[in-house]
């Protein structure tokens, strides 16, 4: 599966960097995993771009039909 930085899913998403990561370790994001390794105090972020694509549709197709039904 190809991965995707944080960089390029935070600005495919429109939004920052330390944003997506704490929805990443808040479970709220599913575009990927954030891992922290047992001692450790650092995450490791795996994003897979299949995900990050499903997410931006989900996402699009939910913003239209509130659009729809709003506008």
């Amino acid at each position: 599966m190809e991965r995707v930085t944080t960089k390029e899913a935070a600005k495919l998403l429109n939004m920052d960097v330390v944003t997506l990561q704490f929805l990443m370790r808040q479970e709220r994001l599913p575009i990927g995993y954030a891992i922290k390794k047992d001692g450790k105090s650092r995450y490791h972020y795996i994003i897979y771009r299949s995900m990050l694509e499903a997410f931006i549709r989900a996402e699009g197709n939910a913003k239209w039909q509130e659009n729809d039904i709003t506008g």
